[in-house]
């Protein structure tokens, strides 16, 4: 299994120098860019070689929007062909759609609207097929979302999407705040391409696991383990003031029990 550390730009060479065996970058601050400074930084990563196969938030979008009346998928195209294009450029071969509140339901009563997200995970999937990636549809928790809370709601709607590069993810976070079991993860490992983990209980603040802490990691680490999956995990927590520190910590608490 691969352990990736969670980041911006500035953060890549110090993900590098921290050990870790690549990075997953906030997808929003790529595109944003400007053309100098992408092809720079593009330029850093050829010349340190620490891979990037995972991109997080695809979007910026910090209101509801999907389930709002008026919305059309295609006022997105735009910017997604640009993200998901520039992102294949680092070698990003996953993107995520977490983006909760973008996500959000108003009200019960929008849930309505669900089509029109399922025409959106269409459009995002077949752009994100165009450029060699999958799309990651993320299950969030009720503090970060209402709307697809569990690893199994995520499935029901990739299956209504009916596109064979959509995927989910694990994330320990959302598992715990969804109550979710998680015998989920080997029930439905063939969906699962991507986990995500870091200390589940506090809010809203996002901790590193560190030894001694009062969260017992083991279970979710079992139930990855007795599933099969052997794919990326990434430490998606606050960026660290100390990349070695953290990532140091770490490994110290994964290691014995991989």
């Amino acid at each position: 299994m691969k352990l990736g550390g969670f980041g911006f730009v500035k953060d890549y060479p110090l993900i590098k120098a921290a050990g870790f065996d690549y990075a997953e970058l906030d997808m929003p601050q790529l595109e944003s860019m400007s053309a100098e400074d992408f092809a720079a930084f593009k330029a850093k990563t050829q010349e340190l070689g620490l891979p990037l196969p995972t991109g997080a938030r695809i979007l910026p979008i910090v209101e509801p929007t999907f389930f709002v009346e008026g919305f059309k998928p295609e006022s997105l195209k735009d910017y997604l062909e640009r993200t998901c294009s520039r992102s294949a450029e680092l070698g990003i071969k996953k993107v995520i759609l977490g983006n909760g509140k973008a996500r959000a339901l108003p009200t019960p009563e929008s849930i309505k609207y669900e089509g029109v997200f399922i025409d959106f995970l269409r459009m995002l999937a077949d752009i994100a097929a165009d450029n060699g990636q999958e799309l990651i549809l993320e299950p969030l928790g009720p503090k970060y979302s209402n709307y697809i809370n569990t690893v199994p709601q995520a499935v029901e709607l990739i299956k209504k999407a009916g596109r064979d590069n959509i995927f989910t993810m694990a994330d320990l976070r959302h598992m715990v705040w969804s109550k979710e079991d998680l015998s989920d993860i080997g029930t439905y490992v063939d969906y699962i391409h991507h986990v995500h983990v870091d200390y589940p209980l506090s809010f809203p603040e996002r901790r590193w696991p560190v030894p001694g802490c009062d969260y017992d990691y083991a279970p979710f680490i079992a139930a990855l383990k007795a599933s099969g999956y052997d794919g990326t995990l990434t430490v998606e927590a606050d960026v660290p003031e100390d990349w070695n520190t953290a990532g140091a910590q770490v490994r110290e608490v994964l290691k014995e029990l991989f």
